[in-house]
């Protein structure tokens, strides 16, 4: 991904999942990360990973 692909991917993380998972607790964030890899088997490897790891970086900085 280029710089401006990451700093995207960020904003809709920030714009579109964390006002639905900012009083979630990361137990059912994992879960849901899961079912949606489950649902969806075309995702790369490790983006469920990458997609955790974003959103709580975000989730704990506000």
């Amino acid at each position: 991904m280029t710089n401006e692909e990451i700093d995207q991917f960020k904003l809709e993380i920030y714009k579109n999942i964390i006002p639905q998972v900012v009083n979630m607790p990361e137990e059912k964030i994992v879960s849901i990360i899961k079912m949606v890899e489950e649902q969806n088997p075309d995702l790369p490897q490790g983006f469920g990973n990458m997609l955790y790891e974003q959103i709580l970086v975000i989730k704990y900085r506000q």
